[in-house]
């Protein structure tokens, strides 16, 4: 007996051909407000710890809940929309994501924020992951990658600028008003769904089976190089991204004696420089192709976090000016804002038969990459900047040599001009 094909669908599949176009702002929104109500509280843990009469570990916890929740979300439920469509779900998600933020603010233990952290973790998992699949659905090629430039840029600044965001709103109020604004914020997403986000995903090119064939089809993409190597690749990349992300407020306050709001301005900079690389990326991907703009992002972080490892190790970095690790940083930074969104559309173009699929492995491994570095750079020590410098050029050359051994020459992604977008 011939097993079936994974890749293929119930029926024959049109790659330009979706049920609608969807809306830009509403999928910048399904794709955003979940990134940002990552840790858009952070700043008030001890007050929630002290509000609940729970413990710091506890209080942590309710993090670590909607982490596993993100990853969970879109692993889970990616796949179920190659199936069912991708519609229902999102606007069931949407939903559930301002229901269960309601359920947070209201929280009367810490017991049931962390539950309720955890549905809305999955809930926000999976718009970001439906989202990338119905770009994925909807446009081919160049004009895909130019929306991969604007959801990617949104994903990773969310949780970058959320406690700043946070802690503006925490100066007028306390920590259940964070999640009240995310009640707001899920309740706007849930209207732009509802208004802009047409099903993208028609019945003929839908997959059957159960959760058996999902796990094949999951499996099968695996095999696929093209999708292992952007996978492998934007996972190292991450990895190092949020090294920095976990051990830089620590390496500018206790290394260069940095205060809160200088090293604040830091990082919004530097963060500004992603969302810049970011829309670059959705002018030039139409010019130079995805696959030369991944190789120049990863490029440039590598090449960046190879000096910054460098003024570690002279003199500990102790000797140089601020502005030196600080340009540096801005470059590896700047980078992912190419690296990121150009790997997301070589893997969803190369897995567009399962979009749901694809956009989960890439958004749960990616997220799970990002969870395990975070607490284990704290393990480091960062008295010095030579413990962060070295982890982020372990995961950058690491990057590196994944993409050399495993891409192709001539990758079948070239600047494509698809018609309508």
């Amino acid at each position: 007996m011939t097993p079936p094909q994974v890749e293929t669908p119930s029926t024959s599949h049109r790659p330009g051909r979706a049920a609608g176009r969807p809306s830009m702002v509403a999928l910048v929104l399904l794709t955003g407000v979940g990134p940002f109500a990552t840790d858009a509280y952070i700043a008030a843990l001890p007050e929630l710890r002290r509000s609940l009469d729970t413990s710091a570990t506890m209080a942590q916890l309710t993090l670590t809940a909607f982490i596993v929740g993100m990853a969970a979300g879109q692993l889970l439920l990616g796949p179920v929309s190659d199936i069912r469509g991708r519609r229902g779900i999102v606007l069931a998600s949407t939903v559930a994501f301002a229901l269960l933020s309601l359920l947070c603010a209201a929280a009367p233990t810490a017991g049931v924020l962390v539950l309720a952290r955890l549905g809305q973790g999955i809930a926000a998992g999976t718009g970001v992951a439906l989202g990338r699949a119905m770009v994925t659905d909807a446009w081919q090629g160049d004009q895909a990658a130019a929306r991969f430039g604007s959801i990617a840029s949104v994903t990773f600044l969310g949780p970058v600028l959320a406690p700043a965001v946070g802690g503006v709103i925490l100066d007028h109020g306390i920590w259940r008003t964070v999640f009240l604004a995310l009640t707001g914020l899920g309740a706007a997403m849930a209207v732009a769904a509802l208004v802009g986000l047409p099903e993208t995903l028609p019945a003929h090119r839908r997959h059957d089976g159960g959760p058996r064939a999902a796990l094949s089809r999951m499996a099968g993409l695996l095999r696929d190089r093209t999708v292992l190597t952007n996978l492998i690749v934007l996972c190292l990349a991450i990895a190092g991204f949020f090294t920095y992300i976990g051990g830089s407020s620590f390496v500018f306050q206790t290394a260069y004696r940095v205060d809160e709001s200088r090293y604040t301005l830091i990082f919004a900079t530097n963060a500004t420089g992603m969302a810049a690389a970011g829309l670059l990326f959705r002018v030039l991907v139409k010019r130079l192709g995805a696959g030369r703009l991944r190789a120049a992002g990863l490029a440039a972080s590598t090449v960046a976090t190879l000096a910054l490892l460098v003024v570690a190790l002279v003199d500990r970095g102790a000797g140089w000016p601020l502005a030196v690790p600080w340009t540096l940083l801005a470059v590896v930074v700047a980078g992912m804002g190419l690296t990121l969104p150009a790997s997301t559309a070589l893997a969803q173009e190369a897995g567009r038969r399962s979009a749901g699929t694809t956009a989960a492995l890439q958004g749960g491994l990616g997220f799970l990459a990002g969870a395990l570095v975070t607490p284990l750079t704290g393990l480091l020590g960062y008295a010095t900047l030579l413990p962060m410098a070295s982890a982020m050029a372990v995961f950058f050359v690491a990057a590196c040599v994944v993409l050399v051994l495993l891409a192709r020459p001539g990758v079948p992604f070239q600047p494509l001009h698809s018609p309508g977008g």
